[in-house]
């Protein structure tokens, strides 16, 4: 409730500080927890509404697609575990430098979608009833503004929640982003009192 509430807040206040909103996308690098094989490489991107409070700190909450998931061999057949998710997360920045920030948050994912993706003969499974329908992580990430519309960003996302509905393994996230964002509006500047 408490992370609705904060969303809900910043998405609708009109306060005393500095508001952007804005686009952004990139590239995931995902593995899962308890699997050898290699990372899926995917992507993400989605929307943000970015709220300094002041000069050193703000608030980020995003809604994004995420892709997700592993790649394995199982029998010596290789195997893309993706995992599809409609994240979240809520940001709290800090800037030590003028344009340069650092940045964590809780993050909530909430499963669209989930496929054993083989080849062509082979197909796609849904497996998707083999997962939790949501899962609870920490962020952690740092950025760069180039100018007061472009941004550079890292993010790695630390998943808490065991994802898998099988007894005898669990499974979390872990996701390295990479991206650019785009705020489409001026920001507000701060009301003088």
């Amino acid at each position: 409730m408490l992370f609705l509430g904060t969303v809900a807040i910043l998405f609708l206040n009109d306060a005393k500080g500095q508001k952007g909103v804005g686009v952004k996308a990139g590239v995931n690098i995902a593995s899962l927890s308890e699997f050898n094989g290699r990372t899926r490489i995917s992507g993400h991107g989605g929307l943000f509404v970015n709220y300094k409070v002041n000069k050193n700190f703000g608030v980020q909450p995003e809604l994004l697609f995420s892709g997700e998931g592993q790649r394995l061999f199982s029998n010596a057949v290789e195997h893309t575990y993706a995992l599809d998710y409609l994240q979240l997360p809520v940001m709290f920045q800090y800037y030590p430098a003028p344009n340069v920030f650092v940045e964590a948050g809780p993050q909530v994912g909430i499963l669209i979608s989930a496929h054993d993706k083989v080849d062509q003969r082979n197909g796609h499974t849904n497996i998707k009833d083999q997962y939790t329908a949501a899962q609870f992580a920490l962020a952690f990430g740092a950025g760069l503004e180039l100018t007061d519309q472009i941004i550079l960003y890292g993010r790695y996302n630390f998943g808490l929640t065991d994802l898998s509905l099988l007894n005898n393994v669990d499974i979390y996230s872990r996701v390295g982003q990479v991206g650019i964002a785009v705020r489409l509006n001026e920001t507000i500047p701060p009301q003088k009192k």
